[in-house]
């Protein structure tokens, strides 16, 4: 299921609005992934490629992609992303036209920010959050979402770089991470890691399904964990992998692939350490699941 979002610029006016049509804005429509770990992460990323060049990630996004985009954050086949076209254009977007869309993300060119709203039923249009860039494009805030358990920030732990081949190593001493429950079991795999071409590491894993002794479901997720910062703090890796497994093997319902695949504490917290990483996966089990432990 898709969670369209908008990209858009402010147009005139001054200030951080707490609405989202109380300043004026253009922008496209953006079909998948639009919610802030996704999309959001990306226009942050962009906005750190382009050295905090704000106006050449709206040249980007929107002046180059009039008709609106149907993802674009790269992938293997489409590495600038997939923008629709005129024969099948994108929904309208603008202040008074957010139903379309779940979040709506307006950059500030002068003033070096980005705001998000909340277009969601309940969400009511209000500013969920901002973020602001320094002249080389460092954020303020490593997220748009954040939330109190990923606001730590702990002591560095310097190490030798990170290589896929060690981030292997590290995966396969974990204790074997499988849910029993009578005749049935769920069993988490891991499959390969590989670097990417920004230098991140990615992990190819599985979550397997048996009932009564044979396999029902396989799905298979890659997982882009370590960015290039975290590689130079391998003891990090390590302590949230082993938060990870503990985390999982206190409750089988977290052995979901599209909810392991979207966990991103590396990039998103300045936690280190195996205690602050497991509360933070189990603060994101409930908000994301509206469940609670065990």
């Amino acid at each position: 299921m898709s969670t369209p979002g908008a990209i858009a610029v402010y147009t005139s006016g001054s200030g951080i609005p707490e609405h989202v049509s109380e300043r004026p804005w253009r922008g496209v429509y953006h079909h998948w992934d639009g919610y802030p770990t996704g999309l959001g992460q990306h226009l942050l990323y962009r906005a750190q490629r382009t050295q905090g060049d704000l106006g050449a990630v709206v040249r980007q996004l929107i002046d180059e992609a009039p008709w609106g985009w149907s993802l674009c954050m790269p992938g293997p086949e489409k590495p600038e992303g997939q923008r629709l076209s005129e024969e099948e254009p994108g929904l309208r977007v603008g202040p008074e036209e957010t139903g379309a869309v779940a979040y709506v993300y307006v950059f500030d060119v002068e003033a070096r920010r980005l705001d998000l709203f909340s277009t969601l039923v309940g969400g009511e249009g209000r500013r969920l959050s901002s973020v602001r860039f320094s002249s080389t494009g460092s954020p303020d805030l490593p997220a748009l979402d954040l939330h109190p358990e990923e606001t730590v920030t702990e002591p560095f732990l310097p190490g030798e770089a990170l290589s896929a081949r060690a981030l292997k190593d590290c995966l396969e001493g974990l204790p074997p991470l499988e849910a029993v429950r009578e005749t049935n079991a769920t069993r988490l795999e891991w499959v390969d890691t590989q670097q990417e071409a920004d230098e991140s590491l990615s992990i190819v894993f599985r979550v397997v399904t048996f009932e009564d002794g044979f396999i029902s479901n396989v799905e298979e997720q890659e997982w882009n964990l370590v960015p290039p910062s975290a590689r130079r703090e391998p003891e990090r890796v390590r302590h949230f992998l082993e938060a990870l497994a503990e985390v999982l093997l206190e409750d089988p319902r977290r052995f979901n692939a599209f909810w392991l695949s979207a966990q991103d504490p590396l990039r998103r917290s300045g936690a280190r350490q195996r205690e602050s990483f497991a509360r933070i996966l189990r603060a994101h089990w409930v908000r994301d699941f509206g469940v609670e432990e065990g």
